[in-house]
């Protein structure tokens, strides 16, 4: 099934300007078509024959008539969102344009997904296949003949316990119903974001006790199969069920009569089953394994005991907890003292003597 979608610029035919650039970079026969148009005048004039709608950010650039439509890319998307609910919206830009508030647009403006062109420059491949994504959860989530909690857990292919961990994340169900489009954001923003009930595979495999290059070896991964996430936007990212992963990593530990934590005693019981040793999961602060958690900031494996708790984002207490590691709060910029309470501020006053 082909996707239709419609890009909308300011800049389709001025000379040395990427729009159509852009178009046949992304367009793919028989699996993306895409559409340039102008910007509306008036949203009278707005069609809604698509199955996803590109919009340029900045709309700013007078039109070959010499017209400024004068509203920016995010007011056209807001229209769009209200004539086609069940359609992704992707504003398309430069880093240089936004100045970094990619994740403030996205909280506060009714987009999906916010691509730059220079990706689709870079990897047009890669960029198509988040806009086909898209699209393809949009339309199972569509396609659903009553739109109630049951069917959501089902197209998440949940069961009865991550249903209940699910319904603690915040949903956005009202009297049992819901809509597409906010859906969508839930499940991508909160539950396939947050680690909590579903885990990346970085955090699947700090979990776990082991190194990453040791969980994507074949007798590693092959094991908790069972335990992928294989519901709607499951294809935007890898993602694993934390019950399911605890519970076959449990069994195996049981099976060898160990006692222990998982990211202890994994390993060890995976020797014992397959006689093959694994790396274990080294703490980015001092070193020495073995790590069971994984740093907000720097995003590698740390100890809990040199790390502390992190407040950055509004994640459900669902959630696994945020946690940023000591060399994170000596070494890296990006550390917001501001965002941890007050006695672990004890600790980050220590570490910056």
């Amino acid at each position: 099934m082909t996707i239709k979608a419609v890009y909308f610029d300011d800049e389709i035919t001025r000379p040395g300007r990427d729009a159509q650039k852009l178009r046949d970079l992304l367009v793919s026969p028989g699996e993306l078509e895409i559409e340039l148009l102008y910007p509306p005048k008036t949203f009278l004039d707005v069609e809604t024959n698509f199955d996803v709608v590109l919009v340029d950010l900045d709309l700013s650039t007078p039109m070959p008539d010499g017209g400024v439509v004068g509203y920016f890319g995010t007011t056209l998307a807001s229209e769009l969102r209200m004539r086609t609910p069940s359609s992704p919206i992707i504003l398309i830009t430069r880093p240089n344009v936004i100045s970094g508030k990619t994740q403030f647009i996205l909280d506060s403006v009714d987009v999906d997904y916010i691509i730059f062109k220079d990706d689709i420059n870079k990897d047009p491949a890669s960029v198509r296949a988040i806009i086909l994504s898209l699209c393809s959860g949009f339309q199972e989530l569509a396609q659903v003949q009553r739109p109630d909690w049951p069917a959501l857990v089902a197209s998440m292919q949940a069961d009865e316990d991550e249903a209940n961990n699910l319904r603690e994340a915040a949903p956005p169900v009202e009297r049992g119903l819901w809509s597409v489009s906010q859906v969508s954001r839930w499940i991508r923003n909160t539950v396939i974001e947050f680690p909590g009930i579903l885990y990346d595979e970085l955090t699947t495999a700090t979990r776990l006790g082991i190194s990453l290059d040791s969980y994507r070896q074949h007798a590693v991964s092959n094991l908790f199969d069972r335990a992928m996430y294989r519901g709607v936007f499951s294809s935007l990212h890898k993602r694993w069920w934390r019950g399911r992963l605890f519970y076959l990593a449990q069994q195996l530990i049981l099976k060898h009569k160990l006692q222990g934590s998982i990211a202890e005693k994994f390993r060890e019981a995976f020797r014992e089953e397959h006689g093959q040793e694994l790396e274990p999961a080294i703490c980015i602060y001092d070193g020495t394994p073995t790590a069971d958690w994984v740093c907000y900031i720097l995003n590698q494996p740390v100890k809990q005991r040199n790390s502390i708790p992190y407040y950055p984002d509004r994640r459900p207490p669902v959630m696994d907890q945020a946690r940023v590691s000591f060399k994170a709060i000596q070494e890296s910029d990006a550390f917001d003292e501001t965002l941890v309470d007050a006695q672990s501020f004890e600790i980050v006053k220590n570490l910056w003597k």
